[in-house]
């Protein structure tokens, strides 16, 4: 699908196209631990990590729980998608040498669960590890025997509802702007806008993915209890573990006394646009300068 040859202009004096998506983010960040060997070899060919973000051999995965609101085209978009989605991610992530594509961090998306097709179909499209399960995140502020300050969340496989993950997580501090908070500040170093995955060709697809903490507002997570009760979450993690924070012993899942992986709460907007396919050097072809395919939420 070939792109405007007009777009129109943004109220920020970029242009639009049909490929850029916006909406509404209610999300959960935590950053559990894998090692940097399994973080290394979950990554496909051509990407690399960058040990500066690990320590020790450690390597930090981020854990997204959330849900999506209003993902709309920019362009003639009007009714929007909304569902849930739980995701981990390896940050720091480079492309190798050997392909075109300067040395800026990209964050691979690992693995996300979703609980409607549309966007799962479309984010493999863009290179985002989609999969559509059964996914339920939910608050109870009309509850008077549930915490109206926590949320929790489930993982169920879509054929016969098999436990995959689930947890639960509160956010007593009080709530405000998402800029000023330091967690906030720490988790927009692991969360650049670059997104580098694998589209359905065997590619690798850079994407643009901005989340507009500058826009958002954030609660600090001051408790956590994550069950991963599978392999392929997280990479590296081959039996059932449970994560608490704050972590009661030592648990090699979690990461201790680091202020880079506090865990936080955010409403945000965003904008995805495309980029295109990674191409080797050795070939002659420049990178697309259009999106290769209309991209997910």
């Amino acid at each position: 699908m070939a792109t405007n040859p007009n777009p129109p202009a943004a109220s920020d004096g970029s242009t639009v196209s049909i490929y850029d998506w916006t909406g509404y983010y209610t999300i959960t960040l935590i950053v559990v631990q894998s090692t940097q060997a399994a973080a290394a070899a979950a990554l496909p060919e051509g990407l690399r990590l960058n040990p500066s973000y690990g320590a020790g051999g450690k390597y930090p995965i981020l854990l997204s729980i959330g849900n999506i609101e209003d993902a709309r085209p920019r362009v003639g978009g009007s009714l929007g998608f909304n569902y849930y989605e739980v995701f981990s991610a390896i940050p720091g992530v480079e492309i190798d040498s050997t392909l075109d594509g300067v040395l800026v961090p990209f964050v691979y998306p690992y693995r996300g669960y979703l609980d409607r097709i549309i966007p799962v179909v479309m984010g493999r499209l863009s290179g985002f590890r989609k999969y559509w399960e059964r996914v339920k995140v939910q608050q109870f502020p009309d509850d008077p025997d549930r915490d109206p300050n926590s949320e929790t969340f489930e993982v169920k496989s879509l054929l016969f509802g098999k436990p995959l993950l689930d947890g639960k997580y509160s956010f007593k501090d009080k709530l405000g702007l998402a800029a000023p908070n330091s967690r906030i500040g720490e988790m927009e170093k692991l969360l650049p806008p670059n997104i580098i995955g694998v589209n359905p060709f065997g590619k690798l697809c850079r994407n643009i993915f901005n989340f507009r903490f500058d826009r958002g507002l954030a609660w600090n997570v001051d408790q956590a209890t994550i069950n991963i009760r599978v392999a392929g979450v997280i990479p590296g993690v081959t039996e059932p573990v449970t994560i608490e924070y704050p972590p009661p012993n030592d648990v090699a899942i979690v990461w201790r006394q680091d202020e880079r992986y506090m865990p936080v709460r955010a409403f945000v907007p965003w904008r995805l646009q495309a980029g295109g396919v990674v191409q080797s050097a050795s070939q002659t072809q420049a990178v697309a300068a259009s999106p290769v395919s209309k991209p997910g939420a």
